[in-house]
């Protein structure tokens, strides 16, 4: 474990200074602010769970990295990069940031670790079989301090009182209720990560 974590050091020591500038030039202020909130919060998250919190923080520092592209554009990379889409991508194509988030890691920083890019892939729609730093982003980008009270302060009430599954359930039954109040499409790869969550939870209990 402790090697691993001095790896994750070495690399966020080596991107963090390339990625800050280069995200300042590419995002508004407001979408800067938004990252690294995120980025700190996953990375205290990870702390307190004794998780390899520097694996975190460069999830966090990249899971936005594509937001503001335009949604036209994002289909068109999404389909050259052979991502593989759903009906509900070509309905709502912004939803496509988090995957071209995770090409932009790949290709331009070389980033190869499953956990930092999962982090990525994941913090919009989620999937089935997330790992805990994968978890982790996903729900610092959903209590961060930029979001609203209303929504954030009951997860993170559950995070601290019941632990991680709980509160990222949590929050992606927010984000579900959300898309469903706006009349949008449920993409089929949130409903199978809550599925798959539920069972989660439920076996962990079954074995405390």
């Amino acid at each position: 474990m402790a090697q691993q974590f001095f790896k994750s050091k070495a690399l966020l020591s080596r991107l963090k200074p390339e990625i800050i500038p280069w995200l300042k030039k590419t995002v508004s202020k407001k979408r800067f602010e938004h990252i690294i909130n995120v980025s700190e919060v996953a990375k205290l998250y990870a702390k307190k769970l004794k998780l390899d919190h520097y694996k975190a923080e460069l999830s966090g520092l990249l899971h936005d990295s594509a937001k503001e592209i335009p949604s036209k554009k994002l289909l068109r990379l999404a389909k050259k990069k052979r991502i593989k889409l759903d009906k509900v991508d070509y309905k709502t194509p912004h939803i496509l940031h988090a995957r071209i988030g995770e090409v932009i890691a790949k290709e331009k920083f070389k980033i190869k670790d499953k956990d930092i890019l999962g982090g990525i892939r994941c913090h919009t729609l989620a999937e089935p079989k997330m790992s805990p730093i994968t978890m982790v982003v996903y729900l610092a980008d959903a209590t961060e301090p930029g979001r609203k009270r209303k929504k954030a302060a009951p997860i993170r009430k559950i995070f601290k009182d019941k632990g991680l599954e709980p509160a990222v359930l949590q929050a992606i039954n927010n984000k579900l209720l959300s898309v469903i109040e706006k009349g949008g499409s449920i993409h089929p790869l949130t409903v199978t990560a809550r599925n798959w969550l539920i069972a989660h939870i439920k076996i962990r209990k079954s074995r405390d």
